[in-house]
């Protein structure tokens, strides 16, 4: 395989997914356009990490064990999201399966992974690494925090990670083939910070975004009951 050829492989691959992103995000939620196209979506997402090696290592440059580096952390943190999207909803009445050891072992990794890429980001001087590593530092830190607390769940609080999780993919997805579509079309001679402009400027849409579903649905942005909610309606506690 050529370097062209996975290049255009992994970047239909991210359009389909962009596609049924978008699907799913303005279907009813719940309904069985909602399911019928975010499962395949979650797919997807995991063969667009499987399409990822290829134009890695075929890439006519010198080899860089940094993108190696990368190449894991990504994977790591996309795998890592789609699972905890997927479950989220498969075991909602279940948490404790959905915290379970799979769910312990994934948030330190990624937790780890993300400060390391903050780090090589920081001493290499380079912007992109530096916005990325808010995954795996995010996410990790959350799992490790909602595996081991033993404080009162929030009733929906698969669904604040299911939201969570999703968006996370949208910056995925939006934030890398998007700056690829962006640059081949308009500019070709982006720099890395505007790489990272682009993904933090992703980010933010992905906020604001969450922002407003949490509104219209009543989501928090945690996971557990407020001392306050606790107070006001003990029968809802860990439903």
């Amino acid at each position: 395989m050529r370097y062209e050829h996975s290049l255009w492989a992994h970047i239909g691959v991210g359009s389909l997914a962009m596609l049924l992103f978008w699907v799913t995000l303005l279907s009813v939620k719940g309904s069985a356009l909602h399911r019928r196209t975010g499962r395949p979506f979650f797919v997807v997402m995991l063969t667009t990490v499987l399409t990822v090696p290829p134009v890695v290592l075929l890439r006519p440059v010198p080899f860089d064990p940094g993108w190696i580096v990368s190449l894991v952390y990504l994977s790591a943190c996309v795998g890592t999201v789609v699972t905890v999207a997927w479950t989220a909803i498969r075991w909602k009445d279940q948490p404790e399966r959905f915290r379970g050891r799979h769910f312990r072992l994934l948030g330190p990794l990624v937790a780890v992974l993300g400060a390391v890429v903050l780090v090589a980001g920081v001493t290499k001087g380079d912007p992109v690494a530096a916005v990325l590593s808010w995954v795996g530092l995010t996410y990790g830190a959350a799992m490790i925090h909602f595996a081991w607390s033993r404080d009162p769940l929030h009733p929906r609080w698969w669904l604040s990670w299911h939201v969570n999780a999703v968006l996370g993919l949208f910056t995925a997805v939006h934030g890398t083939l998007g700056f690829v579509v962006w640059r081949a079309l308009a500019a070709q001679e982006a720099t890395r910070a505007d790489a990272a402009a682009w993904h933090a400027g992703v980010l933010l849409v992905a906020l604001v975004i969450r922002a407003v579903v949490g509104h219209r649905r009543g989501l928090p942005w945690g996971f557990f009951e407020r001392p306050a909610q606790t107070r006001e309606a003990p029968g809802l506690v860990g439903k």
